[in-house]
């Protein structure tokens, strides 16, 4: 049962109590004695006469910190023995101040005096507590700490690295510009990042470093400090994770993190005046300290909600003129140094360009799909607690899960492990159903094996990825003809060609031939005989009764998922139908035409092979488009002797009349009987 502690000085030393019958009962080790709340957050108890048996008492900080209500609180409580509980290498705390008093404290003195005062203490990621120092008291919350074994508790300890920042207006640390703001052998993984380190090294290099050194150091440079960063690139890559993590890498108070379109308002002025509020209280922090203020971070997550280029909005003109009062705010005529803006989107093609220009958001960072090796760290940050825990077999290769999520971002390999722990537990409820022995699901025995993730990479697919669904209809018996099969291997040959050189990255080949000749069934075989991790295909059928400027935002927008990856190919299949040809007059879409023969010799970082089909070679070569493709191939029509061979392989073309040169679609639709081969 949870009770007051009744002596206020007791209640200032960060100490639970328990009565001395309960400390002899838990075996509470004398030499180091911490007790864990809940199964969860460590503390050091003490005896005290104060205490009723089957009780614990407790400040009202620490019944606030863990949610108990006096005498109707329970608590489960056990002895926590010391080498479970890891020293802290590094603890952020945010102090308060109790008076109102406006003081100037040393950080590095401030942090000496609690090491001292708290040695060997445990303490809890959000946990709150008192500290006298002298006559003056202080409120801290712990923001974040970092344990040996990545716990959420852990001891302080002679040489942890504590940081401090202010949360009073009164209260003003000096030396914090010698401390260190970033750690040198920091372990993303601790903070469920993977797969990153690039990004991080350039962010720190660009934005980060500088705010290490002294202020005066800075100002004799020359330079000025970042303000902004632009994450861009697809959805579920970790752009808000990087975002919500870099408070954690910096000196720096937790961030404000607002969403693109909670800004705006329907009242007039009202969403500049949210833009101004999210600054206001740097402002007021940097007109009491200058420079000595710790720097304010504010997130924007689809930004591009609120920042699209100027002129291209409603007639409103409310986008307009937040962009406006962001630009100012960022730099301005007052511009402010102790604050740091990131904005995350995906399509930093709509934002305003006076917004990415230096002095803005001046560093403009890709995070892109993660290759082999990075989806192989954020495997094992979704996985470790399960290993620690047991729960996973021993056959679980992660690097070849990694291998076999080609295209995956972190969002869809983090469904991927879902899915196949919900396998295990699915497998684990049926064998007790089985047995007549229905359990908790939380038994020890439940085992995630590598046939559970083979299940899941079944379940989950990448969003660019090759999706089996769109190319179903092509998964038909395929006839070896010599005209086939010399089309795939020149295919091919292109394809091996653009893997192999250093010297482009895009190549292309159009198929040609009369309607049914096979030309989009050859495409398809050429595309997943490449192995690439994303095949897309462009067909008239996807763009029925779009507009003009529609079919070429989706050609666009299908060309830009492909540079995206690392490999891929496009199928256009039908381009005289795609740019809306017809013989009479002629006519055609000159926007759409145009659109395909940029995309077409338009060479990316990564590599784009693109397959055209056409029926009708003459029109291709009038509109320019046929010379946009590096090769060509006639797809031509049977002779006899294919005939002859089509036989060979299915016995029920013999029922078919051949009467001449002819498509292959024309034999197949004659067959009476279903389409399957003999051989």
């Amino acid at each position: 049962v949870v009770s007051t502690i009744g002596r206020v000085e007791l209640g200032k030393k960060n100490l639970v109590y328990l009565a001395e019958e309960d400390y002899k009962k838990l075996s509470i080790d004398n030499s180091h004695p911490l007790v864990v709340i809940d199964r969860r957050y460590v503390f050091r108890c003490a005896v005290s006469s104060d205490t009723s048996r089957n009780t614990i008492s407790l400040s009202k900080i620490q019944r606030e910190y863990l949610n108990k209500s006096e005498k109707s609180g329970r608590c489960h409580l056990r002895a926590y023995p010391r080498a479970s509980c890891r020293p802290i290498g590094l603890m952020r705390i945010s102090v308060d101040i109790l008076n109102n008093e406006s003081i100037e404290v040393s950080a590095r003195e401030f942090s000496t005096s609690l090491r001292a005062v708290y040695n060997n203490f445990p303490f809890n990621i959000g946990q709150e507590l008192y500290f006298f120092n002298g006559n003056i008291g202080y409120k801290l919350k712990v923001s974040e700490l970092i344990a040996i074994d990545e716990g959420e508790s852990g001891l302080l300890v002679g040489n942890t690295e504590i940081y401090v920042t202010s949360r009073s207006k009164s209260l003003t640390f000096v030396d914090l510009n010698d401390e260190k703001a970033l750690l040198n052998d920091f372990n993303y993984e601790r903070l469920g990042i993977g797969g990153l380190r690039k990004e991080f090294s350039l962010l720190f290099r660009r934005a980060f470093v500088q705010r290490v050194f002294n202020t005066e150091v800075i100002q004799r440079l020359g330079i000025m400090h970042v303000k902004g960063i632009m994450l861009y690139g697809p959805p579920g890559t970790g752009k808000t994770l990087i975002a919500r993590q870099i408070g954690s890498l910096l000196n720096a108070r937790p961030p404000k993190v607002v969403n693109g379109p909670e800004i705006l308002n329907k009242y007039v002025g009202q969403s500049e005046e949210n833009i101004r509020n999210l600054f206001k209280d740097a402002e007021e922090e940097y007109a009491l300290k200058r420079d000595k203020s710790p720097l304010h971070i504010i997130i924007f997550d689809e930004i591009d909600a609120i920042c699209k280029s100027r002129g291209t909005g409603s007639s409103s003109g409310i986008g307009d003129q937040i962009v406006n009062q962001l630009l100012s705010k960022m730099d301005g005529v007052e511009a402010l140094d102790n604050v740091l803006v990131i904005g995350m989107t995906n399509r930093i093609d709509l934002i305003d360009s006076a917004l990415l220009r230096p002095g803005r958001f001046e560093i403009c960072l890709e995070i892109s799909l993660p290759d082999e090796q990075s989806r192989y760290e954020i495997l094992r940050i979704h996985t470790k607690k399960m290993m620690q825990s047991k729960f996973m077999e021993e056959d679980v290769d992660l690097r070849e899960i990694a291998r076999l999520t080609r295209n995956y971002t972190g969002a869809e390999i983090s469904a991927v492990v879902k899915s196949a722990v919900s396998y295990a537990l699915e497998r684990k409820i049926q064998s007790e159903r089985e047995s007549g022995k229905i359990k908790a699901v939380d038994q020890e025995d439940i085992k995630v094996k590598m046939k559970d993730f083979v299940n899941a990479l079944g379940e989950v697919s990448p969003a660019f990825g090759f999706n089996e669904e769109d190319f179903e209809n092509f998964n038909r018996v395929f006839y070896e003809l010599p005209a086939f099969t010399d089309a795939i291997d020149i295919g091919c040959s292109f394809l091996r060609k653009l893997v192999q050189t250093n010297l482009y990255n895009t190549s292309s080949i159009l198929f040609y031939g009369r309607p049914g000749a096979g030309k989009t069934t050859l495409s398809v075989k050429v595309a997943l005989k490449s192995s690439f991790p994303l095949v897309k295909m462009i067909s008239p059928k996807d763009v029925v009764g779009l507009s003009e400027y529609e079919k070429v935002k989706y050609i666009k927008d299908g060309f830009s998922d492909a540079y995206k990856s690392a490999e891929s190919v496009i199928i256009l299949d039908d381009i005289e139908t795609l740019i809306e040809y017809v013989d009479i007059g002629p006519r055609f879409s000159n926007a759409i035409l145009q659109a395909l023969k940029i995309f077409v010799k338009r060479e990316e970082k990564n590599k784009l092979f693109i397959i055209g089909t056409t029926s009708s070679p003459n029109v291709m070569n009038d509109t320019g488009i046929y010379e946009c493709f590096y090769g060509h191939r006639e797809v031509p029509m049977l002779t006899h002797d294919d005939y002859v061979k089509l036989c060979e392989q299915n016995n029920n073309f013999k029922s078919v009349e051949y009467s001449g040169p002819c498509v292959i679609k024309k034999l197949l639709l004659g067959l009476d009987k279903p389409d399957v081969s003999t051989h």
